[in-house]
C-alpha cells in the first residue's frame, strides 16, 4: 500500500467537495483515494489530525459551526502539486451527479 501525506490526502479532499464537515471528508475519502488508503486513514483517526493541523496552521476557515472552507493558502497546498485539472474535473463531476439526485 503506498503511504499518503495525511493533511495532503485531506485538503485534497476538501478541494473537491469544500464547503465540507469533517465527517463529509471521511465520507468521500474512499471514493477519491480508494478504500485501502481511506481505511488506513480512517482507522488511525489521521484525517482528524489533519483537520486539526489546517486549522491551526489557517490553511482552513469555518464558514459556519463545523463547516470548512480552504483559504488562499490552504489552496497552494494542492494546487502546488499541479493537480487543478483533476480537482475541477471531479467537482464537475461531482456537481452533477448531485443535480441529478436533485431532479
Amino acid at each position: 500500500m503506498k503511504t499518503i501525506d495525511p493533511l495532503f490526502a485531506y485538503l485534497s479532499i476538501l478541494a473537491v467537495i469544500q464547503p465540507a464537515r469533517i465527517q463529509d471528508i471521511e465520507e468521500f475519502s474512499s471514493k477519491l483515494l480508494g478504500k485501502e488508503l481511506s481505511n488506513w486513514l480512517s482507522e488511525n483517526e489521521k484525517l482528524r489530525e489533519a483537520h486539526l493541523d489546517a486549522r491551526e496552521n489557517g490553511l482552513v476557515t469555518a464558514v459556519r459551526r463545523g463547516v470548512y472552507f480552504m483559504t488562499p493558502k490552504g489552496k497552494q497546498v494542492v494546487r502546488r502539486e499541479g493537480l487543478e485539472r483533476s480537482i475541477d474535473n471531479r467537482r464537475l463531476f461531482l456537481m452533477k451527479a448531485q443535480r441529478r439526485r436533485y431532479k
